[in-house]
């Protein structure tokens, strides 16, 4: 076989003929063979050709797991090769699900790679692990991690000088995927975007460009283009049993569809899809025009929302902007209609500070009449440093941007007694902690956080510089710092420790 497409094969009694494309034009064109076998092949080829998803001179990192949909995608990329200077990087997910299978697999994939001449990337990962790991499924896993190792080529070839928007990542999926896709959705309840189905184009968290050209082929076709070419792709057995739920819809539900209500039904999904697809499109585009506008500040970890800017929004539009936040900050596939539910609520409640939470540590929170969406990330670890010199070498100092506050050092020792550094502590606030405020007087942390408006979310997060239960500062939270009245520099300091925090 030549993997790059210069022969054609079929069968003949029991002998295998093998033309060139050539020669096959001498064969009749009234043969039902050849017309359905021109068909199918200008079809796929038409598909990728005039689709619009992939572009001449482009470099394409190929999803190639060896089943019949990816063998077909780089065979027919590989004659559009020359046609549209087109650059193929294989890339094949041993995910070590299928012991044996799965490497009989990815020897398959490298051999067919090495015949073509398309050096084959193989990433080799433990799916179950992972998934045990990160509490998802070992499918969820393995999507997961597919799209890393995409990811990672992409950034390899960019590395290399080829620019960012000259690659594209093709994956393989087709018409009855996107059918089952949509089947699927909808007997889970699924909204609009749902419904809309996979989407022939879209960019990852990375903006790499992700695309489907044969998204819109039936897998029938492809099965025939793969026979008609002798690619002999690798079958996954696990796909004909019916014990996840994709595999049900696509064995058993919709047959009997197509049996008893409707034998396009598959076409009727699409259409339906294609539908969806418009409707959210149209929706999204209102919630990107609005986002912009409504976003107060973000971070890493949050974004926090104009809350009366966005009550005054149609529900399918503000949906989306706060679904466009948590994507913001690494949410983007685990939001369901109750989750959403949820946030309504919050979004309309009438006090300060309240919150639901959502999948794995992410929340929506009221900050008074704003709104933000956050996640509970591990804290980064913080330390002090401190330094005692005296007032005049204090002033003569450049004062330097940083988190650190300075008090006056006899003022602290009186009170804590001789060695009072080593019990200065950075620590979340506790139960009975107080600092000192002006006339004497001393205030409860949690009524100072209330005084300042700092954020309920951030309350337990915030450390404090202490001794005891007695509070020296309370760094900025939010914006908003307080020192202790106690220990401020005063014309009879004559010496002074400052103390930084740092990470």
């Amino acid at each position: 076989m030549e993997t790059a497409g210069l022969r054609l094969f079929f069968a003949r009694g029991k002998r295998t003929v093998c033309l060139r494309p050539r020669l096959l034009l001498l064969l009749k064109p009234t043969c039902i063979w050849y017309n359905y076998y021109i068909m199918t092949m200008e079809k796929i080829l038409d598909a990728i050709r005039s689709g619009g998803l992939i572009r001449k001179n482009q470099h394409i990192v190929l999803g190639l797991s060896g089943g019949p949909d990816s063998v077909c995608l780089f065979h027919a990329l590989l004659r559009l090769s020359a046609e549209m200077n087109l650059t193929v990087h294989p890339v094949h997910v041993n995910h070590r699900l299928r012991p044996g299978a799965a490497e009989e697999d990815q020897r398959f994939v490298e051999e067919i790679c090495e015949q073509a001449g398309c050096p084959c990337r193989t990433f080799v990962f433990d799916c179950a692990f992972y998934a045990r790991r990160h509490k998802i499924t070992s499918e969820e896993a393995g999507r997961k991690l597919r799209y890393e190792a995409f990811a990672a080529v992409t950034e390899e070839l960019c590395a290399e000088g080829i620019e960012r928007e000259e690659i594209c990542i093709a994956v393989a999926q087709n018409a009855d995927d996107q059918a089952e896709t949509i089947l699927f959705r909808l007997l889970r309840g699924s909204g609009t975007e749902g419904l809309a189905g996979i989407r022939a184009v879209r960019a990852d968290e990375h903006g790499n460009k992700i695309v489907r050209p044969l998204l819109y082929i039936p897998r029938k076709e492809i099965i025939s283009y793969c026979k008609k070419h002798g690619l002999n792709p690798r079958i996954d057995e696990t796909n004909q049993l019916p014990v996840y739920s994709r595999n049900k819809i696509r064995l058993q539900l919709f047959p009997y569809l197509e049996r008893e209500y409707n034998p396009e039904i598959k076409d009727t999904m699409i259409r339906m899809g294609k539908n969806a697809a418009m409707d959210a499109d149209y929706i999204r585009q209102q919630a990107r025009q609005a986002y912009s506008d409504l976003v107060l500040e973000k971070s890493a970890d949050h974004v926090l929302l104009c809350g009366a800017m966005l009550r005054e929004l149609h529900r399918a539009v503000r949906q989306r902007i706060i679904a466009m936040a948590f994507g913001e900050i690494g949410l983007r596939d685990d939001l369901t209609f109750a989750h959403f539910e949820q946030c309504e609520t919050i979004v309309f409640h009438g006090g300060p500070s309240a919150r639901c939470d959502l999948p794995r540590g992410y929340y929506l929170t009221k900050v008074y009449g704003d709104v933000r969406a956050a996640v509970r990330r591990e804290k980064e670890k913080r330390d002090f440093r401190m330094e005692v010199m005296s007032k005049e070498a204090f002033a003569l100092q450049e004062q330097e941007c940083g988190c650190r506050a300075v008090f006056d050092y006899d003022c602290l020792q009186e009170e804590f007694g001789a060695g009072f550094e080593e019990r200065i502590r950075l620590a979340p606030r506790e139960k009975g902690d107080f600092i000192a405020i002006s006339g004497g007087k001393h205030k409860k942390i949690q009524d100072l956080f209330v005084d300042l408006k700092v954020p309920k979310d951030r309350r337990d997060s915030a450390e404090l510089l202490k001794i005891g239960s007695q509070v020296l500062w309370v760094p900025p939270v939010e914006g908003k710092g307080r020192y202790s009245a106690n220990f401020k520099l005063s014309a009879a300091t004559k010496k002074v420790i400052c103390i930084e925090i740092i990470w």
